[in-house]
């Protein structure tokens, strides 16, 4: 298996993950699944072009990347800036309201969106 097919599939069963979190309520860690989706599959892109693979948890960053190889990867920025918080946000309950229902299927949304368009990126 290459290398960005590795991130893939981790990136996948973090989908499956957060999939099966939602009908049980588990919405903090639902959300930390999606943003892990997100973060392995800009990772897995990375792979397939043959870039270094950043150690950041940086959605932002990571796209910074993709956007030097594909524009079409500018349709990901509202997805980014919506799950990258989760890679921290709801650990720690001193700063921010618990995710709901509604902030868990957004982040499901958005994890999807990222990983399709890099499978649709790198030919899959």
């Amino acid at each position: 298996m290459l290398e960005h097919e590795k991130w893939l599939v981790i990136a996948h069963d973090d989908l499956k993950m957060a999939k099966l979190a939602l009908p049980q309520e588990l919405f903090s860690p639902l959300t930390y699944h999606c943003q892990q989706v997100a973060e392995k599959s800009l990772k897995g892109y990375h792979a397939f072009k043959k870039q270094p693979i950043m150690k950041t948890h940086d959605l932002a960053k990571l796209l910074e990347v993709c956007l030097t190889f594909d524009r079409d990867f500018e349709k990901l920025r509202q997805s980014v800036s919506v799950l990258n918080p989760y890679a921290s946000k709801f650990r720690y309950p001193t700063e921010f309201e618990i995710p709901d229902e509604g902030d868990a299927e957004l982040a499901i949304k958005h994890a999807e969106m990222i990983m399709n368009l890099v499978l649709k990126n790198i030919g899959t």
